[in-house]
């Protein structure tokens, strides 16, 4: 079984939480709209361009914030975890050998 990334499952925490805004904000803008439409304050034919930006004002921002948090949350839990390289110890070969030290001594002190 694959495990979900914790970061992946806020985001999904966020993005439901920016949809129940925007269902909330939609039907009462729904009811607003409606009502005002019925006391005669908007006509949907001449009004239409206000009350469809009206909406998008409104609404529109919370499902777009909805859909980029959902397709991170997504593209954070398919995407492969990087593995980290393993490094090898490579051992630290001394240039000379310490036991060589006095003889190369002795050997240039007889020259």
């Amino acid at each position: 079984m694959r495990r979900v990334s914790y970061l992946s499952i806020i985001l999904f925490i966020i993005t439901a939480w920016f949809l129940i805004f925007f269902f909330w904000n939609f039907i009462e803008y729904n009811n607003y709209v409606a009502g005002v439409l019925r006391n005669g304050g908007l006509t949907f034919r001449g009004d239409a361009h206000q009350i469809i930006g009206a909406y998008m004002n409104n609404c529109a921002p919370y499902l777009f914030y909805a859909l980029v948090m959902g397709t991170l949350g997504w593209l954070l839990m398919h995407l492969k975890p990087r593995r980290i390289l393993e490094t090898s110890v490579i051992p630290v070969v001394p240039v000379c050998d310490c036991t060589d030290i006095g003889a190369i001594e002795l050997n240039e002190k007889e020259k």
